[in-house]
């Protein structure tokens, strides 16, 4: 059965024994080993116990659990395939006569990865488990079918189902939204002494009051007066806090507008100075930028955001406010809304003024044409004064040769030139268009000096014009408060360039690591099936073993015996 457990790899079996001795199984007894050791039957009901575990109680009556497993095979089989619905576990196989054929011999190939797929998913298979086994239909027959009594049974059944879904809704939703009955009874607590000190503050403010005013038509007079003014008071908070709100909304407007109206003048120089490739260009770069900032950015703020609520969110539960810290609070809170709001639309205009600046990219195109073109022109450059150097040894060269030739010829008496007229021409011929193509190519090669020089010129123009722009966006970055906002973006770059490097690396180690626990789980299934003649050899042995140490004793009793006697003998006989 060993071999069952070749699909899973050693990590993945010492996780769910590691499962199986967590409550509620508390298995301590088992081990890898022992795992991969049981049969068919011993799998099956460990697979019936663990299911029983996180089923209702009842769920599995009947079934393996009371020791009749041999004879209800068949329920127990369907008891578990149906466990296995509820809870959503989809096979690798989708035969399910073959999975059925599967789990009735107990099969480690089928039964162990889903019983490491149930205890992962504990809570989520134990909650379906629940819910499945009230929401099941009851299998009838189909000569009881149309049975009104039986009809009637049904629809109260499925009647008292969807009570109890609505019933286990609310359950959860109460559970969700239950608090801590300390904390309830700690804010309990503050809010009684937060009464008892109002209390006694209206009662010193009565007695006061008494004091100072004596006649009761005057003391309503104040009454009537102070609710007026409370209630001018609320009203005032409450169109100031209307008039902030629309403020907001004013602002916010405005500066969506001026966005609007700036990309809009944008997009018209940009329609109007270039070309439709650059804007087509400029459209891509905005596009992978926005991407980057909805993927990246965006996300990593907004867990901030959420994070940070969820601490207010504590703080508010944990704590008992009155109205006007609250009021105190909220406005706070408007007001630091309202600056990160401005902040932001600063930082999004400041990046949008930067990205979309037409000017600086066009010039950022041209600086890196003029810099492959310069790149290109020093290639030539060096290709040409190599053709031309070898062009100047061969004519000197021939000239060489030419000139010993002619001493040779002179010094001869009798002798035959060396060279004759013919020849001496088409040398000639020769030289005379090689010197031609050479200075063609001389001429080409100062011409491509003078543009590499002008190109290393305008290079040098557009460099200082680039470090001015940067200066310029820095400073603007630190106007809007985000200054190193550009470095930061090629570090993050940078970083995320690294990073990529070290999931590569990560990704080829873990491969490394499957690929060696897969040559480990190998030789370790050879070593066993090779030791497997020799452990059944050492059986025969040791029971043969057991049988001669049985007759060695026997043997030896008789002998202590027989021995005993005659020493007595002898001891006799020696006394005599």
């Amino acid at each position: 059965r060993a071999s069952g457990t070749a699909q899973m790899l050693g990590s993945d079996v010492a996780h769910l024994v590691a499962l199986l001795k967590e409550p509620p199984f508390e298995l301590h007894h088992l081990t890898g080993p022992r795992l991969g050791e049981l049969g068919g039957e011993e799998t099956r009901r460990l697979a019936v116990d663990v299911f029983s575990k996180l089923s209702p109680p009842g769920a599995f009556q009947g079934s393996a659990t009371g020791g009749t497993l041999a004879e209800e095979g068949e329920r127990t089989t369907a008891k578990l395939l149906e466990f296995l619905r509820h809870v959503k576990y989809r096979p690798e196989g989708g035969d399910e006569s073959a999975q059925r054929k599967a789990w009735q011999l107990g099969d480690h190939d089928v039964v162990l990865p889903a019983l490491k797929w149930v205890l992962d998913h504990r809570e989520r298979c134990e909650k379906r488990a629940y819910v499945g086994h009230f929401m099941a239909d009851y299998a009838v027959p189909g000569e009881y079918a149309m049975d009104p009594e039986i009809q009637d049974l049904m629809n109260n059944t499925h009647e008292l189902q969807r009570a109890f879904v609505e019933a286990h809704k609310e359950c959860e939703r109460a559970r969700r939204e239950a608090k801590d009955p300390v904390k309830l009874k700690s804010q309990i607590a503050d809010l009684e002494r937060e009464r008892e000190q109002v209390r006694r503050r209206i009662e010193v403010t009565k007695g006061k009051v008494a004091q100072r005013v004596t006649d009761p038509r005057e003391l309503d007079e104040l009454v009537a007066l102070a609710q007026s003014l409370r209630e001018e008071q609320a009203q005032e908070h409450e169109l100031a806090r209307q008039t902030r709100d629309q403020t907001e909304r004013r602002d916010l407007a405005d500066r969506r507008r001026n966005r609007a109206a700036t990309r809009i003048r944008e997009l018209r120089q940009s329609l109007a100075s270039g070309s439709p490739a650059a804007l087509l260009q400029q459209l891509v770069d905005e596009v992978s930028q926005r991407k980057q900032l909805v993927e990246e950015k965006l996300p990593a703020e907004l867990a901030k955001k959420r994070a940070r609520l969820e601490s207010v969110r504590e703080i508010l539960r944990s704590d008992v406010r009155t109205d006007s810290d609250i009021a105190a609070q909220t406005s706070e809170v408007n007001k630091l809304s309202a600056e990160v709001r401005e902040l932001e639309d600063e930082l999004s205009e400041a990046m949008a003024k930067r990205d979309a600046d037409v000017q600086l990219r066009q010039q950022a195109q041209v600086a890196k044409t003029i810099a492959a073109k310069r790149a290109n022109a020093v290639t030539k450059r060096d290709r040409l004064a190599q053709r031309r150097n070898q062009v100047v040894g061969e004519y000197e060269s021939a000239s060489a040769r030419q000139e010993g030739d002619g001493s040779a010829a002179g010094g001869a008496p009798g002798g035959r030139a060396a060279t004759d007229p013919d020849e001496m021409k088409a040398r000639f011929e020769s030289v005379k268009a090689k010197l031609a193509k050479y200075k063609s190519l001389k001429r080409e090669l100062d011409e491509l000096n003078m543009e590499a020089a002008v190109l290393a010129r305008t290079e040098a123009i557009l460099e200082e014009d680039a470090r001015g722009v940067m200066g310029d966006v820095a400073e603007e970055e630190r106007r809007a408060g985000v200054a190193g906002f550009a470095q930061a973006q090629e570090t993050l770059e940078h970083v995320s360039k690294v990073k990529g490097d070290v999931d590569s690396a990560k990704g080829a180690a873990l491969e490394e690591i499957n690929a060696y626990v897969a040559e480990i789980t190998r030789k370790i299934k050879e070593r066993k099936g090779a030791l497997q003649p020799r452990i059944k050899e050492l059986r025969d042995l040791r029971q043969h073993f057991g049988a001669l140490e049985s007759k060695h004793a026997d043997a030896k009793k008789r002998y202590d015996v027989e021995a005993a006697k005659h020493q007595k003998k002898r001891d006799a006989v020696e006394s005599e």
